[in-house]
C-alpha cells in the first residue's frame, strides 16, 4: 500500500511540476509581449491637421504608419497632438484650429479607437488654448493639464487639475506661471527625482529657442516651485535651428538616457540626447515628411503588432 501511495504521490508531483513549468512559460511569454519594445510618435502636418502616427525601435529612425496619412480625424482642425499613457489608458489632447478657447481630450486602449471631445478651458477673452499637455502626479492622483492662453497681452502658460477630466471649466483654470513675455509649448517630464520642463519663450522674432526649467514640485502654490521664476529658462540646446518650438522628451527604454525633440518652423524635427539634464548632445534623427509638433510614447510588442496590421503599407 505504501508503495502505491508513493507512486501516486510521485505522479502528482510530476504532474504539478509540468503544469507549473507550462504556466511559467506562458507567463514569460506574456511578459515578453507586454514589455515595451518600441516607440510611437503622434504628430500632425500643417497641410493635414489630423492625427498621424509613426513608429521606431530606437526613437531616432521613424517610419510613418498608414503611408503618412492620418489615422484619426477629430472632426476639427487637430494641431499639436500630445499622447501619453496613464493607468493603462492612452490620453490624447490637442489644440483646436488656431484661436479657440477649447482643447480636445480623447481616451483609447489601443491608439486606434478614440472616445472623447471638446473641453472649454478658458473664456473667449483669452482667445486661445495652444498646445495642451498633461502630466500625471502619482502623489496627488491628479492630472496637471497645461496650455498657453492670452494673458495681459501675451501668451502665458495656464493650468488646471483634474482626477477624471470631468470637472474642468474656465473658472477653475489659472495662470501656471507668467514670464511677462510670450511663452508656449510647455512639456514636463519626471526624471531623477525632479520635474524638468521645456518650453518656448519669446516672440518668433526674438528667436529665443526652447529652454529648460527644473522644479521639485508641480504645484505652483508651493514656495519651491521652480518654473517661471527669475528668468525665461536655461539655454541647453546647442545649434538650434531658429525659430523653433514644440519640445518633447522621451526616456530611452532600459537606459538612463533621454531624447529631447524640437520642432523648427521651417525644417524637419531635430533632437538632442542627455543622460543628466545638464549636457545635451545633438543627434541625427529621421522623421516622417512634414511631421510637426510630435509627442513620443513607448509601446509593447502586442500594441505595435496591432498597429502594423491595421496600418500596413498599401
Amino acid at each position: 500500500m505504501n508503495k502505491v501511495i508513493a507512486k501516486y504521490l510521485l505522479l502528482a508531483v510530476i504532474l504539478f511540476s509540468v503544469m507549473f513549468l507550462e504556466e511559467t512559460k506562458a507567463a514569460l511569454k506574456k511578459d515578453s509581449i507586454d514589455e515595451y519594445v518600441a516607440y510611437v510618435m503622434p504628430y500632425f502636418k500643417n497641410k493635414c491637421e489630423k492625427l498621424h502616427l509613426a513608429y521606431s525601435y530606437d526613437a531616432k529612425k521613424w517610419i510613418a504608419l498608414n503611408d503618412n496619412q492620418p489615422v484619426f480625424d477629430a472632426g476639427v482642425r487637430l494641431r499639436d497632438p500630445f499622447v501619453n499613457r496613464v493607468n493603462g489608458k492612452f490620453h490624447l489632447v490637442h489644440t483646436k484650429a488656431w484661436n479657440n478657447p477649447t482643447i480636445y481630450h480623447w481616451e483609447s486602449s489601443d491608439l486606434m479607437n478614440w472616445e472623447g471631445g471638446p473641453i472649454e478651458v478658458v473664456d473667449s477673452l483669452k482667445l486661445r488654448a495652444w498646445a495642451p499637455e498633461f502630466i500625471y502626479c502619482e502623489e496627488e492622483k491628479m492630472f496637471y493639464v497645461h496650455w498657453s492662453s492670452l494673458h495681459e497681452g501675451h501668451n502665458a502658460i495656464h493650468y488646471t487639475k483634474t482626477k477624471d477630466w470631468k470637472n474642468i471649466s474656465p473658472e477653475k483654470s489659472k495662470v501656471y506661471y507668467d514670464l511677462g513675455i510670450h511663452d508656449i509649448d510647455l512639456t514636463i517630464i519626471n526624471a531623477k527625482g525632479q520635474y524638468y520642463a521645456f518650453h518656448k519663450p519669446g516672440a518668433t522674432k526674438d528667436k529665443m529657442g526652447n529652454r529648460m526649467y527644473v522644479s521639485p514640485t508641480l504645484d505652483p502654490e508651493k514656495d519651491n516651485f521652480g518654473f517661471g521664476k527669475f528668468d525665461s529658462g536655461k539655454v541647453v540646446f546647442n545649434n538650434q535651428t531658429q525659430p523653433t518650438e514644440g519640445p518633447q522628451v522621451i526616456k530611452v527604454l532600459r537606459e538612463e538616457k533621454w531624447y529631447v525633440y524640437c520642432d523648427p518652423f521651417k525644417s524637419s524635427l531635430e533632437a538632442w540626447e542627455t543622460t543628466n539634464f545638464i549636457d545635451f548632445k545633438k543627434i541625427d534623427v529621421v522623421t516622417p515628411k512634414d511631421s510637426k509638433h510630435c509627442s513620443i510614447i513607448p509601446v509593447t510588442k502586442k500594441e505595435l503588432k496591432k498597429l502594423l496590421k491595421k496600418y500596413k503599407k498599401k
